[in-house]
């Protein structure tokens, strides 16, 4: 069965690989959630990700990504050791420099399913090409780890990182929302297509924007995009279902619900 009968059918994809890079856990002051307690989020998500076929997910604390409680991540660390499916984030805040270093001398060596940094300029109020975020950008340069970055909005826009992504070759960029809307999201790809390691994170193009996945993969290079959902703001569904009913290949929707994301976390995932 493929990809499109298995979601008309509402079927996990149990056969296929499928991981989602963007998701949060934790309260949100300008979006309603349902469910605040993070330890009920994480068991009622679990449930999702069995539900779906999810292989691994993303989680990034909103915690520390709003009021820069850094220690957020430790016990993201908790959710991590309690579902071997979770992957981690670590939160870095520019204006907290030295702590948000040292959580990520503590979480790195906990385990390799900290996989690197989540900053969002736009919440912080600070560009990402401030000089606030340069020690981040060198750790990752230096570790070979990934950076995801919210990548929409006037302290982020995708052409920002340009000259980041060329002055750390290493640091592997997700620019999230994949720029948010047009001509951002061209943008985007564009840089994408450019420098070897920057990478589209998927969520909410076509949610926020309209811009469907064939106009996406149309300019793209395909081995770029990865799939991510922005739970647990968005329903994971729309996302699948984006990919699932997008009139590309089969093997494309399977490099970007998946394959795309293992290959670049070999040795991880």
């Amino acid at each position: 069965m493929n990809i499109l009968d298995l979601a008309r059918n509402g079927l996990p994809f149990e056969n296929i690989t499928l991981i989602d890079m963007h998701c949060h856990f934790g309260p949100y002051n300008s979006c309603y959630i349902p469910c605040l307690d993070e330890s009920e989020q994480a068991v009622q998500y679990k449930r999702t990700m069995e539900r779906m076929g999810v292989n691994y997910s993303a989680v990034s604390m909103l915690r520390g990504l709003a009021s820069g409680e850094l220690e957020a991540t430790l016990d993201l660390y908790g959710f991590m050791q309690k579902d071997e499916k979770l992957l981690g984030w670590v939160t870095y805040i520019p204006s907290l420099i030295p702590e948000s270093l040292d959580m990520a001398e503590r979480c790195f060596p906990l385990t390799k399913r900290f996989i690197g940094f989540k900053v969002h300029p736009e919440i912080n109020r600070y560009p990402i090409t401030g000089k606030d975020y340069i020690p981040m950008w060198e750790y990752a340069h230096e570790k070979g780890l990934l950076v995801l970055a919210h990548a929409w909005g006037v302290h982020s826009e995708p052409s920002m990182f340009r000259e980041i992504a060329a002055k750390y070759p290493n640091a592997k960029i997700l620019l999230g929302h994949c720029g948010g809307r047009e001509p951002e999201i061209s943008v985007a790809i564009g840089l994408a297509n450019e420098f070897g390691n920057v990478y589209l994170d998927l969520n909410g193009a076509f949610i926020y924007s309209r811009v469907w996945l064939e106009a996406i993969v149309r300019k793209a290079d395909t081995a770029k995009i990865l799939f991510s959902s922005d739970t647990i703001f968005n329903n994971i569904c729309w996302e699948i279902g984006h990919v699932a009913f997008a009139d590309i290949p089969e093997s494309v929707k399977l490099d970007i619900l998946g394959l795309n994301a293992k290959r670049l976390l070999a040795g991880i995932v």
